[in-house]
């Protein structure tokens, strides 16, 4: 990403800002956040606004904001000390990462796809520790470009040595637009 792309999502997020503070947690976090454990460090790359950083520190995590976009960092920390959280932002091109060895208990990646950071998350994430990953799938016959989008099949490959908890490849209904979408999620723990 460049920084242009830092000014698109700066942009992206001023103009949209209500709509963005307005979002809950992500489902598949909230819905699973008995496996989080008490304490230790987290990660939410590409966080955006901190909605679900957010959740983390609230749940006894020590939580690392990432994003490439300054202002939503900004909106993430305002919103984390108004709720008396402490929350680790900083801006990051996630397209070039660098996260220490074995350093995360629990990582998130939700709507984002950057397949530079596998690896990363892969080494960073400790033993035992938890990945949280949903995003989107190519359809058939979808023209957009595939470096957005995963494959079918690709998200699971990536973690199939990892005991997977949860893993789904479906197609959903978006009611904002009616435009159906696939995406695919996973819960896995490294071994």
């Amino acid at each position: 990403m460049s920084q242009s792309e830092a000014d698109r999502w700066d942009a992206k997020y001023q103009n949209e800002r209500e709509s963005w503070l307005a979002q809950e947690p992500r489902h598949l976090l909230t819905a699973n956040a008995f496996l989080l454990p008490g304490k230790g460090k987290a990660l939410d790359a590409a966080s955006g606004v901190g909605t679900s950083a957010i959740f983390l520190a609230q749940h006894g995590l020590q939580t690392y904001a990432l994003d490439i976009s300054e202002y939503a960092l900004r909106q993430a920390k305002k919103r984390a000390e108004a709720a008396g959280l402490v929350l680790e932002a900083a801006v990051t091109d996630l397209s070039k990462p660098w996260l220490p060895d074995n350093y995360f208990d629990v990582i998130l990646n939700f709507h984002f796809l950057e397949r530079a950071t596998i690896p990363f998350y892969r080494r960073t994430l400790k033993s035992g520790g938890l990945i949280f990953f949903h995003t989107f799938c190519k359809r058939p016959g979808q023209t957009e470009d595939r470096i957005y989008y995963l494959e079918p099949g690709e998200l699971i490959g990536w973690f199939n040595d990892y005991e997977v908890i949860n893993y789904t490849e479906e197609d959903s209904l978006l009611i904002e637009n009616s435009k159906e979408r696939s995406y695919a999620q996973l819960i896995a723990r490294k071994p």
